[in-house]
């Protein structure tokens, strides 16, 4: 649950940032921590973080539209943590699924199934 609350908030983050490129540092001459973010060709926000000891850390976070009518949202972080969530409606109601195997389906009548 801590890496979906991560995540939910750098999404958050993420898609509030408008800017193509920013970069803010704190800090004094012994010790700087900074932060950049940027957008790259697909769209997807990058923010990264950095210090003067070589402390790293990015991720990267976007939304996809497909074809068949369905969304996607994601993040990846420089750790190699991933999380991803897929929705779309059809004929029997709307769904979603995560990359952690949690699935939600709310019925055109109204009922809610493993959500």
């Amino acid at each position: 649950m801590k890496l979906l609350n991560k995540t939910i908030y750098t999404l958050i983050v993420a898609f509030i940032s408008t800017a193509a490129m920013a970069e803010e540092c704190i800090g004094d001459s012994t010790y700087q921590a900074c932060t950049r973010s940027s957008t790259n060709a697909q769209g997807d926000n990058i923010i990264e973080s950095y210090d003067t000891e070589g402390n790293s850390y990015s991720i990267t976070s976007g939304s996809r539209d497909y074809a068949d009518g369905s969304s996607e949202v994601f993040s990846v972080d420089s750790e190699g943590n991933e999380y991803s969530i897929k929705s779309w409606c059809d004929s029997s109601g709307c769904h979603t699924s995560d990359s952690e195997g949690n699935t939600c389906t709310i019925t055109n009548t109204g009922e809610m199934i493993g959500c």
